[in-house]
């Protein structure tokens, strides 16, 4: 009978331990699951309040995760995100006076989003980290036609209008570095529309197809 007795003691022993065991399991896996933060691939986390020496030697007061997962010191640290989709960004300029003095209607759009860089991340977190995407957008319209009327002051209407492929690439060069400094990344730009209130590039037009007809014309009598 004492046997029986400490066969079934140490079975209940053995069943406590093992649930304690499962409870504490249980326990820690709640607590990684608060602390451990995934990442979509669209998104970058930002983990504040702790101090990080970056391979320049700068220190500054955040970590960054791009896509992947990781772990929130707890006490220490807060989680923000910011999306890196991209946003459209309607360009326009009135009257902006190209070289040579024709005052140009322009119409483009731009496609922005937050820089992936983790060189250049950091001046996107430190202005926009917690701002309404529209913010962004503002910001990012406002200096690009600011840089979009300093690209028409150096060119003619013809080079504007003949080649804007170049202009669009003279554009993106010209604010790289301001768009740098806010931690924003320019996908694209694609000029739409381009016209100007006295219809100069109207008569250019007119002016090259007239010479063409009168080429033709030319060609067909001397063909005959």
């Amino acid at each position: 009978m004492p046997e029986v007795i400490q066969e079934g003691s140490g079975i209940a022993t053995t069943i406590i331990i093992a649930g304690r065991l499962a409870i504490g399991l249980l326990i820690l896996l709640g607590i990684i699951k608060n602390l451990l933060y995934i990442c979509p691939p669209n998104q970058v986390l930002i983990f504040s309040g702790r101090r990080h020496r970056m391979p320049d030697g700068t220190v500054r007061g955040f970590r960054t995760l791009f896509g992947g997962r990781g772990l929130r010191v707890p006490l220490l640290e807060k989680v923000h995100w910011m999306s890196l989709n991209v946003m459209e960004v309607p360009i326009t300029v009135r009257g902006a006076y190209s070289k040579g003095g024709i005052a140009l209607n322009v119409d483009s759009v731009a496609m922005i989003k937050i820089s992936s860089d983790p060189t250049v991340i950091g001046n996107a977190i430190e202005r926009f980290l917690g701002r309404d995407p529209e913010e962004i957008r503002r910001v990012a319209k406002e200096t690009l036609e600011g840089h979009l009327r300093g690209v028409l002051a150096k060119l003619t209407p013809e080079e504007v209008n003949e080649d804007r492929l170049k202009f669009a690439a003279t554009l993106s060069e010209e604010s790289e570095e301001d768009l740098t400094k806010l931690g924003i990344h320019l996908d694209t730009l694609k000029v739409l529309h381009i016209s100007d209130e006295v219809q100069y590039l109207n008569s250019i037009g007119r002016k090259a197809i007239a010479e063409v007809i009168r080429n033709a014309e030319m060609a067909e009598s001397d063909a005959k």
